[in-house]
């Protein structure tokens, strides 16, 4: 019979649930889901620019992180600043304006080098060598940052650290004609360049620290 419904189906038991109040309908199940949605989370601020000169009287005051992040923030603003001017800026060689005048690193580029400090572990190298670069660029130490920085990159490469193979030999074993040869493996230790966030955020920190360099006459003549 056509007309026949058949109670044990699954919709009309669903249905006579629903109009029992026994289960909620469909639009309260999406407005619980909802409810029950964790909130996105927020942005980190950003911390607050200030010119180089003056974060640095006040840099032995401040955490790591936060050394790290203002001078980030700071140079960036200071570029930002500079750069549609750079080609009338006093004291400035040539490869200097160019420098100035090119596209700063994004902060978003730069943020991995704030997360890695800011969650680092006790005695972490790495994070170490981050915080050392941006106190010594500050600082106007620019060789013994550069020295830092090498030790941060070239120090994490992978050919003096493992992920190779070489050919050894034993030695004459006694009843063979010919040593006996071995391919050995290194097994290659783990990098923070690996990471492509990372190495992006490293790259952007050269860059910062040679404006930080190129522009350091002009700014002792502006303070």
């Amino acid at each position: 019979m056509s007309g026949f419904i058949n109670f044990n189906s699954f919709d009309v038991k669903k249905a006579l649930k629903r109009k029992k109040g026994q289960i909620s309908s469909d639009s309260d199940s999406e407005q619980q889901a909802k409810a029950k949605a964790k909130p996105k989370a927020k942005p980190k601020a950003q911390p607050e620019a200030v010119p180089l000169h003056q974060l640095a009287a006040t840099a032995t005051d401040l955490s790591g992180v936060a050394v790290v992040s203002r001078f980030l923030a700071s140079a960036l603003a200071e570029w930002r600043r500079l750069r549609p001017s750079s080609e009338t800026l006093e004291k400035l060689q040539a490869s200097e304006r160019t420098l100035v005048a090119s596209e700063p690193p994004s902060a978003e580029v730069l943020q991995p080098l704030v997360d890695l400090v800011e969650m680092r572990a006790p005695d972490d190298p790495e994070s170490s060598k981050v915080e050392q670069v941006c106190r010594m660029s500050l600082a106007n130490e620019h060789l013994a940052a550069e020295r830092v920085y090498l030790e941060l990159t070239i120090g994490n490469s992978k050919w003096p650290i493992g992920g190779g193979e070489f050919l050894s030999s034993d030695g004459p074993q006694p009843g063979n004609r010919m040593w006996g040869q071995k391919l050995r493996k290194i097994k290659e230790t783990a990098s923070m360049l690996d990471n492509d966030s990372q190495k992006s955020a490293i790259q952007g920190l050269k860059r910062l620290m040679s404006f930080v360099q190129a522009t350091e006459v002009w700014r002792k003549a502006q303070s």
